[in-house]
């Protein structure tokens, strides 16, 4: 009789003990990640507009830096919460704005390869889900650290020019490579700004009947996607909760190292008079009004939080739905490790009080 007291109270706690670990480790990415939800407006259709999951710097460690154990932890994490949302979300299109990696500036081709499979791997989507991603300064080098082969393979292995124009259920994305507005003219920005140029007569294409250019896209306003915000003095513009602490916040931005510059942005807004502006770099959570009063133009742009605990303590992520004519923005949390430690104490605590029960000891 004892022995079956023993045998059932150790049954119970390796049972208790494994359904924490599987809610701590697993579960609980798909019970956070289901409170967040497709935001919806009156002109938002439903099956109409597109679902687009936006996230930012990944910063997947590489062979330099980093302990082993860090690094299997913070993959694992962000392995869980991404198959989370694609599970329960299911979007459209996944954009991933720029520092996939921490290291990729530094590594050779076949580190560089490798850090890709595994990208690919911890990143898994289903066939019907696209991927769009653009490059981050940790990914090819800041502008003047970038050696040739660095940007090319980039654009090789994710099929991700400088600037590359998607259209996707009648929307318009513009994807932009920030290191390549630097201004000056270098291979890199002049091809993009070529780019640019051309993408921008295109639109213009749409709303000029005279135009001798064939389009096959419709006359919407695009949406930019890209690496760095566009030009600011620094984050004390940003009011959002998941904005920079202070004093971080009020240190201005190096130009062309923390933002765009004041030409680039200039260029960007004039040729391609976008709807919506995203980025990645800070961090940080940002929106951000942007009122152009010469060019009768007025839009938001959106700072993404990283997608790394590496990086934050609550990282973010965002649920996008757009329409050619509107869009709508939901910013999501994903579990904070405190949560996560904590959830597990007060689920190992339940099981110690469970098993001091007369109950449970067999009375």
């Amino acid at each position: 009789m004892l022995m079956r007291r023993v045998s059932q109270k150790i049954l119970i706690v390796i049972s208790g003990l494994l359904f924490t670990y599987f809610y701590c480790e697993y579960l609980i990415y798909y019970v956070v990640v289901a409170q967040c939800y497709w935001p919806t407006s009156e002109k938002l259709i439903e099956g109409q507009y597109l679902k687009a999951f936006i996230l930012a710097d990944t910063h997947l460690l590489g062979p330099f830096r980093g302990h082993w154990l860090d690094k299997w932890r913070r993959e694992f994490q962000m392995q869980q919460a991404f198959q989370a949302v694609i599970a329960i979300h299911k979007p459209d299109v996944v954009f991933v704005l720029g520092d996939l990696f921490d290291e990729g500036e530094w590594t050779n081709e076949q580190q560089f390869r490798d850090y890709v499979d595994r990208f690919h791997k911890l990143f898994k989507l289903p066939d019907e889900i696209k991927m769009h991603v653009v490059a981050g300064n940790h990914d090819i080098g800041f502008h003047n650290n970038i050696r040739r082969y660095s940007a090319k393979r980039f654009v090789e292995l994710f099929q991700a020019p400088s600037v590359q124009h998607v259209i996707l259920k009648g929307s318009q994305f513009i994807l932009i490579n920030s290191m390549a507005l630097h201004g000056d003219t270098c291979e890199l920005c002049l091809d993009a700004k070529r780019s640019i140029n051309r993408i921008s007569d295109s639109i213009n294409c749409t709303k000029n009947v005279e135009c001798n250019q064939q389009v096959n896209f419709n006359n919407s306003r695009p949406i930019i996607m890209q690496h760095f915000p566009l030009y600011r003095v620094s984050d004390a513009v940003c009011t959002e909760p998941d904005a920079p602490p202070l004093p971080d916040r009020n240190k201005n931005f190096r130009i062309k190292i923390d933002a765009l510059s004041k030409e680039s942005t200039k260029y960007l807004i004039e040729k391609l008079k976008p709807r919506a502006v995203f980025g990645g770099h800070t961090h940080h959570g940002c929106k951000l009004l942007h009122t152009y009063k010469n060019l009768n133009l007025e839009f938001l742009e959106y700072s993404v939080p990283s997608f790394s605990w590496r990086n934050r303590l609550d990282p973010k992520f965002m649920l996008v739905s757009i329409s050619p004519d509107t869009y709508a923005v939901n910013k999501c949390g994903l579990p904070r490790e405190r949560t996560i430690i904590l959830t597990a104490i007060i689920m190992i605590f339940g099981l110690v009080i469970f098993l001091s029960t007369k109950r449970t000891i067999g009375r």
